[in-house]
């Protein structure tokens, strides 16, 4: 997990603090329910990007050593997803 920081107003800073205090949770974890579910709203109609992940998964399980880093699997990840991106960009010039 990586730290990030958000900036927020103070109307939904205070809603989200309260709203986490109601269900007993850190506002980090409500937080990253709330992102959570918006990706799996905005990425659920985007089945290429879900097979694109899917073969960078399995590429991963079957090349990776016992001996590989998270740093490295973080890098593969991060390099996919670029590759996703700038086809994205592509596609809409």
């Amino acid at each position: 997990m990586q730290r990030t920081n958000i900036y927020l107003d103070e109307d939904q800073l205070r809603a989200l603090k309260y709203l986490a205090a109601e269900e007993r949770q850190s506002l980090a974890d409500l937080v990253r329910r709330a992102v959570n579910d918006y990706l799996a709203k905005r990425l659920a109609g985007d089945t290429e990007w879900r097979q694109h992940f899917d073969r960078l998964i399995e590429r991963i399980h079957g090349r990776t050593p016992e001996d590989v880093t998270p740093e490295e699997i973080e890098s593969d990840i991060t390099a996919a997803r670029e590759e996703v991106r700038q086809a994205h960009r592509a596609r809409r010039c």
